[in-house]
């Protein structure tokens, strides 16, 4: 990314990914469980957590930059179901902290959050899709692949921690290796096929007939207008 001049553009993303990258490295030494091993995943966990969220934005401005009003009420409504999950899950998860079995019992209360924040955010990914297929938007290869790539991961992330709630964080070391293995391969995967050529637009269907194009764009205005006017306090 750093040789096509994409790293501006997708900032947070080559954050998010040097961010994952590094976490990984440094656990991968380090015995599990351990004081050490808990302690630096508890403390560089959070700040990935804050980096998806900030990709989520970024994909919502990169994906609607034609459309500020959308862009502006997807990154509002993605901050305050963030909040939401946030609350809701650590209220959930810490009567039952003292419960918890096992050496790091703290562990399971971060997976509880974590599964929170990502399923709101692939939630959010999810209905970007649904709306990239209704509205055929012209976007370029490397968003096309950016929305769906990141969808993958944030899904994989999600299946990764009810398996760690479910089964415990002994089980970390075993399904823990795999899911990263996959979801690093499609980060990096998708990394690898960002390009400076897949920044050109295209549409979604090019056998769109004119009059429906000219509907669906007619519907995204519309909706684009509504957005940004009710962002102003209607005026």
């Amino acid at each position: 990314m750093w040789t096509q001049n994409l790293v501006k553009v997708y900032l947070f993303l080559v954050i998010f990914l040097a961010g994952e990258v590094l976490q990984n490295l440094v656990l991968l030494p380090i015995k599990f469980p351990s004081s050490r091993y808990g302690l630096i995943y508890m403390w560089s966990t959070p700040v990935l957590w804050l980096l998806a969220y900030l990709v989520v934005l970024e994909l919502y401005r990169l994906i609607f930059e034609d459309y500020p009003g959308i862009a502006s009420a997807g990154r509002k409504a993605v901050t305050v179901l963030m909040v939401l999950a946030v609350a809701g899950s650590f209220l959930y998860a810490i009567p039952d902290l003292k419960k918890t079995g096992g050496p790091f019992p703290i562990l399971s209360v971060y997976y509880i959050l974590e599964r929170s924040m990502v399923l709101a955010l692939l939630v959010f990914l999810v209905l970007v899709q649904l709306f990239l297929v209704r509205y055929r938007l012209r976007l370029s290869p490397n968003r096309i692949a950016y929305a769906i790539g990141y969808a993958v991961y944030f899904g994989i992330t999600v299946a990764q921690d009810v398996i760690f709630t479910s089964l415990g964080v002994s089980v970390v070391a075993t399904v823990g290796l795999w899911t990263n293995i996959i979801g690093g391969l499609v980060l990096l995967t998708g990394a690898f096929v960002l390009s400076s050529k897949g920044e050109v637009k295209i549409a979604l269907e090019a056998n769109d007939s004119s009059s429906e194009r000219v509907r669906l764009n007619q519907e995204l205005s519309d909706i684009n207008r509504l957005l940004a006017r009710a962002a102003r306090g209607g005026h």
